[in-house]
């Protein structure tokens, strides 16, 4: 039975600078990974003009931040190009099929997991998931706008899963 991690891209800036919540989001993964090392890894997002304009995907660059945490290539599967969380989940149901997947960890933010568990849940019913949460320190002002983003985010997304989308695995 493989199990796989999952890791939820964020931002970077445009020379390819993780952002403080990204960071974050890998070094959960990397501790999730050094307590079930057996385990793969998907590293998530692609390029878009609000998170990522650099020449790297953004999935390429948690990538090359989780070997030098000292994860090897060799245990990260494929990237997910994705540009957002709803394409997180889609992009990733191929690899965790063709990977015989049955069990996932994702990893996310504290402020963006209610919308993560719905999609995901919603997209991917046939795997054994565990949401973990990274809490990356945030001025009180950019959690209170991210935290209203993800209000408008989870009503947005419900309506598309439900008129757009059936599950994948």
């Amino acid at each position: 039975m493989t199990h796989v991690i999952i890791v939820l891209g964020n931002k970077n800036d445009k020379y390819g600078n993780l952002s403080p919540i990204s960071k974050s989001r890998c070094e959960l993964a990397y501790d999730l990974f050094s307590k079930r090392p057996q385990s793969k890894l998907i590293c998530t997002g692609g390029f878009g003009k609000n998170f990522n304009q650099s020449p790297h995907s953004h999935a390429s660059l948690n990538r090359g931040y989780l070997t030098n945490l000292g994860i090897s290539e060799q245990v990260i599967l494929d990237n997910a190009l994705s540009r957002f969380t709803i394409e997180d989940a889609t992009l990733t149901a191929p690899l965790l099929s063709a990977n015989n997947a049955q069990s996932v960890d994702i990893v996310s933010s504290d402020f963006h997991m209610q919308r993560v568990k719905l999609i995901f849940e919603y997209l991917q019913p046939s795997l054994t998931k565990q949401f973990h949460c990274s809490k990356a320190f945030l001025p009180e002002s950019e959690r209170i706008r991210l935290e209203a983003h993800e209000t408008h985010a989870i009503q947005r997304d419900f309506q598309s899963l439900q008129a757009h989308y059936t599950p994948l695995v």
